[in-house]
């Protein structure tokens, strides 16, 4: 089909990626490859082969049956399909790591004309293809590395907001990994912070404790009644549950941290880097506070380290991904917050801020931010796709390349 057709081409795996980047060029119809996930997996020694489509939630049964984890810390979210995971910059949290792409060692990708390449971290595309966005072709199988897998500790605790600037960079610095939930209608925030349970990360015993579960009520509260859910029963109401009778527990990274629950929303993340954490945090406030429109869930906070990928929000530096989220109401329509998703692209791209891939972010705001390492993946793109098979509208628009 890609060696002698001429028709744009688009992957589906688990269908977290915003439709409006799936579209073709206007007035173009493509052919759609529907790949769910077929759950392929071959372990040899600590390494796992498998094929594009595979769930991240089979990938994680996969090793643990052999006592091993992915050498990367996993997402919330594992039923997206690996591939997909990989093309958007899935990620998760803890300065050790950046991204899913830190475990990958090889890259099967069949290209727009057809061909098959297998690319290692030897070949300078691989920086591309390891954050492709479905533009180079179709990821078709990769090589995962595993490592023992290791049991954490986790701290849960909740601290007033203003202790942020100075708490939130030395869990990160000092812990295995840690996420954190702002609540700023409420003016706290809860942090997991994980460790070997020897020595506590900074101040973590000092920690202000607060009533989390009336906090959780009552955003719980404001959402039902801003999304039109009055039982409480929706995906968007359940993913508060969570937080509920909050308490210091034990796991693997995948254990502790697996609890995301897919609801249809409005979902962008920005990272900024970690040595702006403490200014982003009291811009962002500032821009919350005066802002008519109010987000329905805390905002998330999650550090990486530096990440593979020419397109990687964590290219450069260590970084913060500041995650914020607006719930889709019972019609099916997003809520009034959109407007202030752009202030908040405009305030985070201003102190070196990039948007995630997968999620929502605006095409024009993205020239704002920084745009290292665009000049290379352009390049892969005439390497991989010269006939435009899988140019997409919204990527090509923010790439600065031509739709037509």
């Amino acid at each position: 089909m890609l060696a002698h057709g001429e028709a744009k081409v688009r992957v589906l795996g688990s269908r977290f990626t915003y439709p409006t980047q799936l579209q073709c060029p206007d007035r173009t119809r493509g052919i759609v490859l529907d790949l769910p996930g077929r759950g392929v997996c071959d372990l040899r020694g600590e390494y796992l082969r498998v094929t594009g489509d595979t769930l991240l939630e089979d990938v994680w049964q996969m090793f643990d049956k052999h006592g091993l984890e992915p050498d990367a810390c996993p997402p919330v979210i594992t039923a997206q399909t690996l591939a997909g995971a990989l093309a958007t910059g899935t990620h998760a949290q803890g300065l050790s790591g950046g991204t899913l792409s830190d475990c990958v060692s090889v890259i099967e990708l069949m290209d727009g004309n057809g061909v098959l390449h297998r690319l290692t971290p030897a070949d300078d595309a691989f920086e591309s293809a390891i954050l492709n966005l479905g533009c180079l072709g179709v990821v078709v199988g990769l090589e995962l590395r595993g490592r023992p897998a290791a049991k954490l500790c986790c701290s849960r605790v909740t601290v007033t907001e203003d202790s942020l600037p100075e708490h939130y960079p030395a869990w990160n610095r000092e812990s295995a990994a840690a996420k954190c939930w702002w609540f700023t209608e409420h003016k706290v925030a809860h942090a997991w912070i994980t460790h070997d349970g020897a020595d506590l990360p900074h101040d973590l015993h000092t920690a202000r404790p607060a009533d989390l579960d009336d906090v959780v009520a009552r955003t719980r509260r404001h959402l039902m009644a801003d999304i039109g859910d009055g039982q409480g029963h929706t995906p968007a109401t359940r993913t508060l549950e969570k937080f509920l009778g909050a308490a210091d527990s034990k796991g693997t990274l995948n254990e502790i941290f697996k609890n995301g629950i897919p609801a249809p929303q409005l979902n962008m993340e920005i990272a900024v880097p970690l040595d702006a954490f403490p200014e982003a945090y009291v811009c962002l406030k500032d821009l919350l506070r005066a802002s008519p429109y109010k987000l329905h869930y805390p905002v998330i906070l999650r550090t990486t380290g530096r990440a593979r990928g020419h397109l990687s929000p964590t290219r450069a530096v260590p970084s913060t991904y500041f995650g914020f989220v607006s719930y889709m109401n019972a019609e099916g329509r997003i809520t009034a917050a959109r407007p202030l998703f752009d202030d908040i692209q405009r305030l985070l791209y201003s102190l070196g801020g990039r948007p995630h891939w997968g999620k929502y972010f605006t095409p024009e705001l993205v020239r704002d931010a920084d745009t290292s390492g665009f000049s290379q993946f352009r390049r892969a793109i005439g390497r991989f796709d010269p006939r435009g098979r899988f140019k997409n509208d919204t990527f090509y628009r923010t790439l600065g390349l031509p739709t037509e």
